[in-house]
């Protein structure tokens, strides 16, 4: 058995031959998130400030909503929706989306902690008030045995065990879909569409968050707020990692 000292000198000598580099400003480090990214860019990564939109989180000027009685921006406009309202830490570009696709991509399941503690951050004390249960959005059976694990789930543990407030499977995906990120947008729209199911009882509960990594269109987080709102859930909301950008879209 390796003392503890040699094995210190080891993981020296090891960083010092082959040392990290961060993807994002490309230097070297010590300190930072799993192998991709110095802890000075994660902690300084862009993220979203109020005003928002309330239905995709994104971020919009100081004064956008003044005079306006629905708060949207105007991708989102007036249209009915399920969501009631929706928070992103981020919009996914530069260090975000590096952590995003380590953690969702590579099995780099060990970043939960940090982007749960970003997600939870983000958003202001009124948004947990009343919240009765964390819901993960659920990956189809295939993909979760494809992939090992789902990324949502992992990051509603976490924001639970910040929050305090319980994850519950309320909801479970029916039939395989087609990766969203493979689609044009209008396709997107109807991709998730009788995708999901009630999965027990959520007759006693009125207010619940969806989690998931990435609100992109919204169509799958819609979809997964239309079933529960049918189950007899009152107010709906989600929370996200990062808000793609609609010019990430394919059109």
């Amino acid at each position: 058995m390796n003392p503890p000292r040699f094995m210190g000198i080891k993981s020296g000598l090891v960083d010092l031959l082959f040392p990290k580099v961060c993807q994002h400003c490309g230097d070297c480090f010590n300190d930072g998130i799993s192998n991709i990214l110095c802890r000075s860019c994660f902690e300084s990564m862009e993220s979203y400030d109020d005003p928002v939109c309330e239905h995709c989180g994104f971020s919009l000027p100081p004064r956008a909503f003044e005079d306006a009685v629905l708060l949207r921006c105007g991708d989102c406009g007036p249209g009915a929706y399920f969501l009631d309202r929706v928070r992103a830490f981020g919009p996914y570009g530069g260090g975000l989306r590096i952590a995003h696709h380590g953690f969702k991509f590579e099995g780099m399941e060990s970043l939960k902690f940090e982007m749960a503690r970003k997600m939870a951050q983000s958003v202001i004390p009124s948004f947990w008030s009343g919240v009765e249960a964390l819901v993960p959005v659920p990956l189809s059976p295939e993909r979760e045995r494809e992939r090992g694990y789902n990324p949502a789930e992992l990051l509603a543990g976490e924001i639970s065990a910040l929050t305090g407030i319980p994850t519950r499977r309320t909801i479970r995906k029916i039939k395989s879909t087609l990766p969203q990120m493979t689609l044009p947008r209008e396709e997107r729209l109807q991709n998730p569409k009788g995708a999901y199911q009630v999965l027990a009882s959520i007759e006693t509960m009125k207010k619940v968050i969806l989690i998931d990594d990435v609100f992109t269109t919204g169509s799958t987080l819609e979809e997964c707020a239309r079933v529960l709102k049918n189950g007899g859930i009152a107010w709906v909301g989600a929370l996200v990692f990062g808000r793609t950008p609609r010019h990430y879209i394919h059109s």
